[in-house]
C-alpha cells in the first residue's frame, strides 16, 4: 500500500527577529487505498460447472446474515455494508439465473462495480483438505498425535485495549504475565504435552501430519472403522515459516511443490526434523461434525465449497466477497506429475484466511479433499488476476460515511471494519 506525503515549507519572516528560519513542515494524508475502480473489467466464461457456484454464494450469505449488527467495508474510496455485500450477492445470482451464457458479461461489466489490486498482479496458490489414516489408541506404528487446544493458550486481542490494532496475541499466563506459547519443536520434538489427556487422534506419519497443520483441516480415517473430521481450534501464534521457501532458497529443492517436499523427506528422514522445526507455528485441533460432501469449516464459520472459496488477506478483502479469478491450473496425471497447463476462470468468494494468505492480490484457492486435490493444489503457484465484483448496489453516501464516527476513521488500512471496531 503507498502512501502520499506532501511536504509543505512555510517561510515565517518576522523582521523584528534577526536570525529567523523557514519552519519545513511534513503533512501526511490516508494511505491510498489497496484497490482501485475499473471501468471495463474482463470475464472469460467459467471454467467449472455452476452446482458449486449456488451453494458458495450461499454461504457467503449465511455469513452476512450472521453478523449481529452491520459491517462496513471499503474498497477504492467506496464503502458498503454487509447488507449491501448480501444483496449484491442475489443480484449476481438474478444474473447467472436471467441471462443467457453469451450475455452474462456484459450485464456484469454494466450492473456491476469492479475493484482490482492498485499494484502488483494476483498471486494464487492452492490448498486441500488431507486425509490421514489414524487410531484413537497410540501404538508403535501410530504415535504422532494431534493435539486439542490447551487450556492455558490465552489469546489477547489488541483492539480491545487499542481499537486501532487488530492484531492477536497468543500466549501462556505465568505469574501474572504473558508469555509466548511452546514452539513447534517443544511440542512435537520435546514432548511438553505429553499425558495430558490432549491427544485427538494418532497418525503414522509425521510429515503428513505436519501438512495438516499447514492446511488447517482434514479427514481421518480410524482403522477399524469410521472417521473424523478435524477442523483448526487455535495456533501457538508464533510467526509462520514456509519450509517450502526455506528449502528452494537453500538448494535443497527445485521447487517448492508437495511432491518435491515429500519426496525429499522421504529420502533424507535424518533431516525431517531439523527442517520441520523451522516453522514454529503449531496448529491445535477440534473434532467436527460435517456431511461427507461438505467442505472444511473456513474463517467463517461456514463449509469451504471446492474451486469456489477462496482464503485472501481480510484486511483488504471483504470477507464473503464476490470476486472473479483469473490463472492458470496444472493438468496432473495419474502418477502425480504435470502433463501440462489450462485457463483458469471463474467465481469465486473470499470463505476463508491463513497466517501465509498476505496482500490485496493474494489468493490461496481451495481445491478439494484427498490425495489427487493435494498433489494439483501443490504444484499451483501462479500470477493472475483478481476482481471484486459488487452488484446492483451503489456505494454509501460520503456523507454518510462520514458520520459513522471516530471509530471508523481510526482503521489505518481499508479493510472490514469489525463490530468491535464500531463499539
Amino acid at each position: 500500500m503507498r502512501t502520499w506525503t506532501r511536504s509543505l515549507a512555510i517561510a515565517v519572516g518576522i523582521s523584528l527577529l534577526p536570525g529567523c528560519y523557514g519552519i519545513r513542515v511534513t503533512v501526511t494524508g490516508p494511505p491510498r487505498p489497496a484497490y482501485k475502480s475499473i471501468a471495463k473489467p474482463n470475464f472469460y466464461g467459467d471454467d467449472l460447472g455452476l452446482e458449486g457456484l449456488r451453494a458458495a454464494a450461499e454461504a457467503s450469505k449465511r455469513y452476512y446474515a450472521s453478523l449481529a449488527r452491520s459491517a462496513y467495508f471499503s474498497l477504492d474510496r467506496d464503502t458498503y455494508s454487509s447488507d449491501q455485500l448480501s444483496r449484491s450477492v442475489d443480484h449476481f445470482l438474478r444474473i447467472i439465473d436471467e441471462t443467457p451464457a453469451r450475455r452474462i458479461d456484459q450485464r456484469l461489466a454494466r450492473e456491476c462495480k469492479s475493484y482490482r489490486p492498485r499494484r502488483d498482479r494476483a498471486h494464487f496458490t492452492a490448498y486441500f483438505e488431507p486425509v490421514l489414516k489414524a487410531r484413537l489408541e497410540r501404538d508403535e506404528r501410530y504415535r504422532y498425535p494431534l493435539y486439542r487446544r490447551p487450556d492455558e493458550l490465552t489469546m489477547v486481542q489488541l483492539n480491545r485495549f487499542f481499537p486501532e490494532d487488530r492484531r492477536e496475541i497468543h500466549g501462556a499466563v505465568r505469574n501474572g504475565e504473558l508469555f509466548p506459547y511452546l514452539t513447534r519443536e517443544e511440542i512435537d520434538g520435546k514432548g511438553l504435552l505429553r499425558n495430558r489427556g490432549l491427544e485427538l487422534a494418532w497418525v503414522e506419519d509425521p510429515v503428513a501430519l505436519f501438512f495438516l497443520h499447514i492446511q488447517g483441516s482434514g479427514r481421518l480415517e480410524l482403522l477399524g472403522g469410521g472417521g473424523m473430521r478435524v477442523n483448526f481450534a487455535g495456533s501457538n501464534g508464533l510467526p509462520y515459516a514456509s519450509v517450502a521457501r526455506y528449502m528452494i532458497d537453500n538448494g535443497i529443492v527445485g521447487s517448492g511443490s508437495n511432491a518435491a517436499i515429500l519426496e525429499f523427506l522421504a529420502e533424507n528422514p535424518d533431516r525431517r526434523d531439523e527442517l520441520l522445526f523451522r516453522n514454529h507455528r503449531y496448529i491445535f485441533f477440534r473434532s467436527v461434525t460435517l456431511a461427507d460432501h461438505e467442505g472444511p469449516i473456513g474463517s467463517l464459520g461456514l463449509p469451504l465449497v471446492a474451486g469456489r472459496s477462496l482464503a485472501t488477506d481480510q484486511r483488504y478483502v471483504p470477507p464473503g466477497a464476490l470476486m472473479y479469478i483469473k490463472t492458470r491450473r496444472p493438468e496432473v496425471d495419474s502418477e502425480g506429475r504435470i502433463r501440462g497447463w489450462q485457463n483458469l476462470g471463474r467465481f469465486a468468494f473470499s470463505h476463508d484466511t491463513g497466517a501465509a494468505i498476505r496482500g490485496p492480490g493474494r489468493g490461496d484457492i481451495f481445491w478439494g479433499a484427498g490425495e489427487r486435490a493435494g498433489t494439483t493444489a501443490g504444484y499451483l503457484n501462479e500470477r493472475g488476476d483478481m476482481t471484486i465484483l459488487v452488484c446492483g448496489v451503489e456505494p454509501l453516501p460520503s456523507a454518510r460515511t462520514a458520520n459513522m464516527g471516530s471509530a471508523y476513521a481510526r482503521v489505518p488500512w481499508n479493510g472490514v471494519l469489525s463490530v468491535a471496531a464500531m463499539q
